[in-house]
């Protein structure tokens, strides 16, 4: 059972990294221009002067937020599999292991998506774009929930005689 569930581990972690890498080589270019084009328009603002500081300030940091809790649920991700790994499947330490990973992949993807929205993209390439995170960051979310229960269950099983 452990060589499974090490295996799906393994696996969700892989899937992790290669849709990272594979959304920053895709939208590498598509950033850039963006990227030449936000310059530019900057530029032009700030000579005129057009440019709302705090509005770019506020996405800066709302998308460095969103970065950083992506970066901690991979972490807590690759903790969980190293607990797997070590035995420590039905313990407490993965409850919150489970739960950073689910929270902090579920908020960067609703915040991508509403800011997408905002922005005039169409819905359906928002919902292509983040349905998948968003199913796997609640079914992490759900796991660590069934962790804590059956958790519980086992504690008030072991205290009855």
């Amino acid at each position: 059972m452990k060589k499974k569930l090490n295996i799906f581990c393994v696996l969700m972690l892989v899937l992790m990294a290669a849709k990272i890498i594979i959304g920053i080589v895709f939208n590498f270019s598509e950033g850039a221009q963006a990227f030449k084009q936000g310059w530019d328009n900057g530029r032009t603002a700030n000579a005129t002067g057009g440019f709302d500081f705090a509005s770019g300030l506020f996405t800066t940091l709302l998308a460095l937020v969103c970065i950083f809790l992506l970066i901690r649920s991979f972490i807590a991700f690759v903790r969980f599999i190293l607990n797997v790994n070590r035995d420590k499947v039905f313990v407490w330490d993965n409850v919150p292991l489970l739960r950073w990973t689910g929270w902090g992949m579920l908020i960067p993807v609703v915040v991508f998506a509403v800011y997408d929205l905002l922005a005039h993209v169409p819905a359906d390439k928002v919902y292509n774009q983040s349905m998948d995170d968003f199913i796997f960051s609640l079914f992490c979310l759900i796991v660590a929930e069934v962790f804590a229960i059956g958790l519980k269950l086992k504690e008030e099983n072991d205290l009855t005689i």
